[in-house]
């Protein structure tokens, strides 16, 4: 009887237990979805729309064309990459602009919503347009304009040409459905992402003008990236000589101790003028609307361009070595491909530098400084 009576207390102990796990997990839900319906009314869906249409309407026409040309996406220079790093810079600036964007809602059928909707479909229709014709109608205009085509090689004209005149389009496309949405307020909200997308078409368009250095002005950092490249090479036990490249730029030729050489070109578009640009508009982002004083502002970003200019310098010695220990070919990929990580992984290290200079170091020192000053001085004596 004992044992009986010892089971029933047992049994009634487990199920109170039981049931206060489910009162406790029924609460817990029913918190989850308070916090959540919470959540969701605080967003405010109409300039989440308009965000959300901004985006579909260049990552739609983005993906349409890595289905017709998937490999275009793996180059920094002369190919597509660059839209990838457009949409993060778009994302960045819809993020910490949003709350001033929502001051500038457009009314819906208005003359500017109805002409926005339109542009927005042209990013789309440009790259249907592709396999429908326009690529051959793109060609003839290069023609006409006068894309060069030197020795027979018609690329410039082509592929160079083709991506100079679709990046060109796009910011124009992008700038105008900003304006057209946001007005004043959206240009100056997008500055960013708008001028890397029409520089990068910038820089394109002259070198496909100019190609092989024949644009002399931004061929000035090519002596400077050749003399640090060829200093390090030699520390790393290599002969290097130079030799005139004539428009292009200047030649390197690297000779191992096995007595294989290997020769390359430095143009200004290798010579750091690319990184140092795509440079400028990640710093520019990560310093806006931040409290960091202006002198420190300015220490960061002379900092970050020299350090940026280095690491070219780097990327350029890792080309050669590849070069001349495994191959043309393995230099080539590296040039066209894994030799980008250098700067991104420069730029991850560096932002993430001053967030922790800017957010522990600082601050600390900061507060030590008036601890000390705050403290009384004792009477001496």
């Amino acid at each position: 009887m004992g044992y009986g009576i010892l089971y029933l207390r047992l049994q009634l102990l487990m199920f109170g237990k039981a049931n206060t796990m489910t009162v406790t997990l029924k609460e817990q839900t029913q918190k989850l979805v308070s916090r959540l319906e919470t959540f969701l009314s605080r967003i405010d869906w109409h300039f989440f729309s308009q965000i959300a249409l901004l985006f579909a309407a260049f990552i739609v026409p983005l993906i349409i064309l890595y289905l017709i040309d998937g490999g275009s996406f793996e180059y920094l220079w002369k190919g597509r990459a660059p839209y990838l790093l457009f949409l993060w810079l778009f994302a960045l600036e819809a993020a910490l602009g949003w709350k001033k964007l929502k001051k500038e809602q457009p009314k819906f059928w208005t003359k500017k919503t109805v002409l926005a909707a339109v542009t927005l479909l042209l990013p789309t229709s440009y790259a249907v347009g592709l396999t429908f014709g326009l690529r051959t109608g793109i060609e003839a205009l290069g023609r006409a304009v006068g894309v060069p085509i030197i020795g027979g090689d018609t690329w410039y004209l082509t592929h160079s040409w083709l991506f100079s005149l679709e990046y060109v389009l796009f910011a124009a496309f992008f700038v105008a459905s900003i304006w057209l949405l946001y007005g004043v307020q959206g240009l100056k909200s997008f500055a960013v992402s708008s001028f890397f997308i029409a520089g990068v078409g910038i820089f394109y368009m002259i070198d496909t003008f100019y190609p092989y250095g024949t644009f002399t002005v931004l061929q000035s950092l090519v002596p400077i990236t050749t003399s640090g490249v060829t200093s390090i090479l030699n520390l790393l036990g290599y002969s290097t000589q130079t030799f005139p490249g004539g428009t292009d730029g200047l030649g390197l030729t690297v000779t191992g101790a096995s007595g294989k050489t290997y020769q390359a070109i430095v143009s200004w578009s290798c010579a750091g003028s690319h990184s140092l640009f795509l440079y400028s508009f990640m710093i520019m982002l990560f310093l806006r609307g931040t409290s960091i004083s202006r002198t420190r502002k300015i220490v960061y970003v002379v900092a970050g361009a020299a350090g940026t200019f280095i690491v070219n310098i780097f990327r350029i010695v890792a080309i050669l070595l590849a070069g001349v220990n495994s191959g043309a070919s393995l230099a080539q990929t590296f040039h066209e491909f894994y030799g980008e990580f250098f700067f991104i992984a420069w730029m991850f290290i560096y932002l993430t530098l001053i967030y922790l200079l800017e957010t522990r170091l600082i601050p600390k020192i900061s507060n030590k400084h008036h601890t000390s000053a705050a403290q009384p001085e004792l009477p001496s004596g």
